[in-house]
């Protein structure tokens, strides 16, 4: 199972640039590991620094993405690279690799969207959408392995029940929406969807 970050009842934890890099009022001491704590403010804060960067070209995104990592292809339906760039710049050090494995299927890697659902199960990090078991830094993952209909992002909002463990709504960070890195508005879990019906399996820890 995913280590968890204690968090308080408080509603919405957010972090990134409107908090510089501080936990929420009231929930510093309920932090079980700092240094992850900042690993997630760091993968959100990347995300948020991306909203709004288009394609050049079609699926031709910000060679930035493919820069910090000679696995990651590009042009390619780019979701995945947008999450695994994230991830990589904030330091987290296990992720979906982009690359299959010899003699593994070809869909075994991270530029899939629903191989980080299986890479999530495969290494205690996955949390099923009906256990509201959400953090921000988060991917979450719409559709199921091994679907070619599917597509992943970061969670960057977070609010919570009045006991601070249930999630209730998100916001994320997104990219190949619309040939751009875009912000979500506030959804509940119960309605996440990217449309056409696409809903929301769970997300994937980055701990």
């Amino acid at each position: 199972m995913a280590r968890r970050l204690r968090r308080s009842a408080v509603g919405v934890v957010t972090v990134g640039a409107l908090l510089f890099c501080t936990a929420p009022a009231g929930a510093q001491d309920e932090i079980s590991d700092p240094a992850e704590w900042r690993v997630r403010q760091q993968i959100v804060d990347y995300a948020f620094s991306q909203i709004g960067a288009r394609e050049n070209g079609s699926n031709g995104y910000p060679t930035r993405y493919q820069e910090i990592d000679p696995a990651v292809r590009r042009p390619v339906e780019w979701c995945g690279v947008f999450v695994n760039w994230a991830w990589t710049k904030a330091g987290v050090p296990d992720r979906p690799s982009m690359r299959a494995a010899p003699g593994a299927p070809a869909v075994d890697q991270g530029h899939w969207a629903t191989y980080w659902q299986k890479w999530g199960q495969g290494n205690g990090r996955w949390k099923p959408l009906a256990d509201r078991d959400v953090e921000v830094g988060d991917a979450i993952v719409y559709g199921n392995y091994p679907s070619m209909v599917a597509h992943v992002g970061v969670v960057v909002e977070v609010n919570y029940d009045r006991t601070g463990l249930k999630a209730t709504h998100v916001r994320t960070v997104e990219g190949n929406v619309s040939d751009r890195v875009a912000y979500t508005k506030w959804r509940k879990l119960s309605e996440l969807n990217t449309g056409a019906g696409l809903k929301v399996s769970g997300f994937v820890s980055p701990f």
